[in-house]
């Protein structure tokens, strides 16, 4: 009975580590967050800052970074280097990145700020080469980019004291500048005004290789 009553346990054990092992296959291919739709509501926008925007590299970056919007978390740290969704996003990772909010701990696996916008880039243009071009980590980004004073939507908004960064939308039909980025404080990746603190802007190298890109 006691050889029984084991066996029986051993089966169930096996059964449910199966179970967790194909959970852990499929379950992240039928999440929903899946899709890179941009949402409604940011779509609305979009519709009034891409207005007069033809450029195919510029409209297909801020289209990128737009999918992730209400769908990946802030983590301070987090990059990501595969063109499409990361189906790493949203599993608990720990922080491994020293200095910052949550550093050590367990969170949700997402993005930085430069992470969003060196990500944007590389699946915007179908090309892991964009990482460098466009650079990763806020000061690399900066230095990389061509200063401007008439951002157009796929520029770089950078914070004065260069510890923030997104990717400009472009200005809606009352003239407001919107920018897409992954902010700490807002949870994640949101859409807000250029005045939530953006002052410097800079067009990043890879509008310089976009014809080349899109033949």
């Amino acid at each position: 009975m006691r050889y029984a009553h084991k066996r029986r346990e051993a089966a169930a054990r096996y059964r449910a580590a199966a179970l967790l092992l194909l959970l852990g296959l499929l379950l992240p291919m039928l999440l929903p967050h899946g899709s890179l739709r941009v949402p409604g509501e940011v779509e609305a926008l979009l519709s009034e800052t891409l207005a007069g925007e033809t450029d195919p590299a510029r409209l297909a970056y801020v289209r990128s970074a737009c999918g992730l919007v209400g769908r990946v978390k802030y983590f301070w740290g987090g990059k990501s280097h595969v063109l499409g969704w990361d189906y790493a996003w949203g599993w608990p990772q720990k922080v491994t990145a020293p200095g910052g909010p949550g550093s050590g701990r367990w969170r949700p696996c997402g993005l930085d700020c430069s992470g969003l916008t060196a990500w944007a880039a590389a699946t915007a243009l179908h090309d892991p080469s964009a990482y460098e071009v466009v650079g990763e980590g806020v000061r690399a980004q900066y230095a990389l980019c061509a200063p401007t004073d008439s951002p157009r939507p796929g520029d770089l908004a950078f914070f004065p004291d260069l510890s923030h960064v997104g990717v400009v939308l472009g200005r809606d039909g009352a003239g407001e500048l919107w920018v897409v980025h992954c902010s700490y404080s807002l949870g994640g990746v949101v859409v807000t005004p250029a005045t939530v603190g953006f002052a410097l802007y800079g067009t990043p190298g890879i509008f310089l290789e976009a014809e080349k890109s899109f033949s």
